[in-house]
């Protein structure tokens, strides 16, 4: 199974439907936003869901917070779960995404052995790291690089490789 994996899109829906088209033509069965989406770009997700007939999880990040008490209330788009730390189960992988500016969470999730996959975002910029078995992966952003291109990422669970797609400018 092949995820594709973005972060950091914050509402830019060019960008955002040219990562989607890539990580599509290159095969991605499941999507995972790591957050600061935005919510036209959580529109834009589901549709592509929608259309492929796959399913999207989004972390919710610093951008896209309104107020604590009022995430029970946010939108639930169909093909889309969105939390602020939604956890599942890919091809037998136990992964977790989250935005990333919560060192704390971060630190937990990334110590807790308990996930084969964290999947992060908050920096703009690609990370691929390893704790114990944890594998932490930062597809980097679509829209705001920093220290490199814009990039999204495509990664396979049966192989556990990533591949880097950087967009052109």
């Amino acid at each position: 199974m092949k995820i594709g994996l973005l972060s950091d899109t914050h509402n830019h829906l060019p960008e955002t439907r040219r990562a989607l088209d890539l990580l599509l033509e290159r095969g991605a069965q499941h999507l995972v936003h790591c957050g600061d989406a935005g919510e036209e770009v959580v529109d834009l997700i589901s549709a592509t869901c929608l259309q492929h007939g796959i399913q999207a999880h989004i972390a919710i990040g610093n951008c896209d917070r309104l107020q604590p008490e009022d995430l029970p209330f946010l939108p639930r788009p169909a093909g889309v779960e969105r939390a602020e730390s939604p956890e599942f189960v890919l091809g037998g992988k136990r992964c977790i995404a989250l935005h990333g500016d919560n060192a704390e969470r971060l630190g937990q999730a990334l110590g807790s052995d308990r996930f084969d996959y964290v999947f992060t975002g908050h920096t703009h910029a690609p990370a691929d790291l390893k704790n114990g078995r944890t594998r932490l992966l930062n597809p980097g952003s679509p829209v705001r690089p920093r220290g490199g291109p814009p990039t999204a990422a495509l990664l396979d669970l049966d192989t556990d490789h990533v591949d880097w797609i950087p967009f052109p400018p």
